[in-house]
């Protein structure tokens, strides 16, 4: 078993979704420069049919169908490849639950889907068949089930798994071929049942099984052995669904039993054909559903979970997989100053190393609301021409003070360089307290003193933010509060979270922050309109903060 996380070529595997019959699937990640990211699914044959020529010929077979659909109720495929014997296909991540889940959560809390959203979804599928029904030779999906329809929480309907897809004109010659029915048995039509020819209508049968079970929300043929099962697809009663729930108009029960018509000359001849009622059936409803209903649906019954993915934001442990992405970086602010500076940090590191020539005083009188000594003294006499000595002494201290200037504000910057804490700066210069403000300067001596006051030591200057030093009368800013900060939001079922107005992930959460101020916003997204729950904090350095939004209280929550 592949133990993850773990690289695979230009990809980089997180998560095991699911083990088929004759793959794996994989949750994995493309990692490119400057923080890109794009998540996606790795399809790879199992490792022990990897060496037989009929399921690599059905796994490659596949990913050329499926790259040769384009529709927006189809999954893509991005790549085929092989990597080490390894065949695998590359394809979009639908993030959402399949609609097996979904049936069987609203089984379970004892749940019913509102049938205009059964329909809108059934309509959707019927969008995606049609389109393979007539591209190029037509594709027959012939797996159509629960399990093989996915939707997304944005609403999206996608279909999936071609894995033993057939075109319409092989589709004789591979039904001939096969010593058992090929499929998910409960979804199968009767003609697939006794492998006879196919054509699209055994898809049409398919979609109309999902349909009678959405709308009653039971299953139609499912039994507990395969022969049993495969016995009803033949020959079980159907009963129309609205005799099973009445909830259930009557003009759609003519629609659903054409479709899960036996004898073929009676079922819909197309795709097309079954989504024209359909379509009229919704184009009649007071309020039309539509992706805004399946994204409700699915928030409410099938909350997203929790995946604890390493990526660019995230520190990785030390024992993380070579080729992970392992990039360690701070909130945007942080990091864009991170960036910026990271030069400086390198050379006050080298200059911290050196020794300084000479000792540099001057240079306390260099802030940008002070004047240098060079300013405040008298212009000096002309001198005589210095000879080479001399001309070769000042070379020297001239290096020196660009030196002394250079390390002063490699110290003065360092409190945004380091991407990690608070600085800890072992300057006494850089030190200060924000609650003690610096004492005024002495007041003048009286016009009749004889004895002059003694000038003011040059450490009673008070320091400001850069590290530079102020006149006595100059005003001292209130310093930044620097350092990180932790905010821990959870909520009741899940949320979105807004932090500053940029979206940061779903709940629950852990997130490091800069000290400050924050506004933060959870977003449940299960009702219409969304309910937000609001948080405005003071964030302190190494302080912790939980938050927690209740939805199903309502209002009247606290930090």
């Amino acid at each position: 078993m592949t133990e993850l996380p773990t690289s695979f070529g230009k990809y980089f595997l997180t998560e095991k979704l699911a083990t088929g019959g004759m793959a794996e699937i994989y949750l994995a990640k493309l990692v490119g420069p400057g923080g890109f990211e794009k998540q996606l699914v790795i399809k790879q044959i199992l490792p022990r049919l990897s060496g037989q020529r009929q399921f690599v010929d059905l796994f490659v077979a596949e990913a050329k169908t499926l790259v040769s659909l384009a529709h927006g109720n189809i999954v893509p495929v991005y790549e085929l490849g092989v990597l080490e014997d390894t065949y695998f296909i590359a394809m979009e991540y639908i993030d959402g639950p399949t609609l097996h889940r979904l049936t069987e959560t609203l089984v379970r809390q004892n749940a019913k889907m509102d049938p205009s959203v059964a329909v809108w979804i059934t309509a959707r599928i019927l969008e995606g068949l049609d389109y393979a029904h007539r591209k190029g030779e037509g594709v027959i999906h012939r797996d159509l089930s629960p399990r093989n329809v996915m939707l997304s929480r944005d609403g999206e309907v996608k279909l999936v798994d071609f894995g033993i897809a057939v075109t319409l004109g092989d589709a004789d010659a591979a039904s001939a071929a096969q010593s058992a029915p090929t499929g998910s048995f409960p979804y199968m039509s009767p003609e697939q049942v006794r492998r006879e020819p196919l054509t699209a209508q055994t898809d049409v049968f398919s979609t109309g099984v999902l349909l009678w079970e959405m709308l009653v929300g039971e299953r139609l043929f499912a039994r507990a052995d395969a022969d049993a099962t495969l016995a009803a697809v033949t020959s079980a009663d159907i009963p129309p669904p609205s005799f099973v729930r009445p909830a259930v108009e009557s003009k759609l029960d003519d629609v659903v039993m054409r479709s899960l018509a036996r004898d073929r000359s009676e079922r819909f001849a197309t795709a097309a054909d079954m989504l024209a009622p359909l379509q009229r059936y919704l184009y009649g409803l007071e309020e039309m559903p539509g992706p805004r209903d399946v994204a409700a649906l699915v928030a409410r019954h099938c909350p997203p979970e929790t995946r604890r993915i390493p990526t660019h934001g995230e520190r990785a442990p030390t024992d993380a997989p070579a080729g992970s992405p392992h990039t360690a970086v701070m909130p945007r602010s942080a990091r864009a100053r991170t960036e910026t500076f990271a030069t400086n940090v390198e050379l006050k590191n080298m200059l911290e190393r050196a020794t300084t020539p000479v000792p540099i005083t001057a240079i306390r009188e260099s802030g940008p609301d002070t004047e240098t000594a060079a300013e405040a003294s008298p212009p000096p006499k002309p001198a005589p021409t210095p000879s080479r000595g001399v001309l070769v002494m000042a070379a020297l201290g001239t290096i020196a003070l660009a030196g002394g200037a250079l390390y002063v504000f490699a110290r003065g910057r360092s409190a945004v360089l380091r991407p990690d804490a608070a600085p800890k700066l072992d300057a006494p210069s850089y030190a200060y307290e924000p609650d003690a403000p610096p004492q005024p300067p002495p007041p003048p001596p009286p016009a009749d003193a004889t004895t002059p006051s003694p000038p003011q030591p040059v450490d009673a200057a008070p320091v400001i933010a850069d590290g530079a030093r102020a006149r006595p009368d100059a005003a001292t800013p209130t310093p930044p509060v620097r350092g990180n900060g932790t905010v821990k939001i959870g909520a009741d079922p899940w949320g979105e979270i807004m932090i500053d107005g940029v979206a940061k992930g779903r709940t629950p959460a852990e997130l490091v922050l800069p000290a400050g101020h924050h506004d933060i916003q959870v977003i449940y997204r299960g009702e219409d309109p969304p309910l937000k729950k609001a948080f405005s904090i003071e964030l302190a350095p190494d302080q912790t903060v939980p938050l927690q939004a209740d939805f199903r209280k309502g209002d009247g929550l606290s930090p």
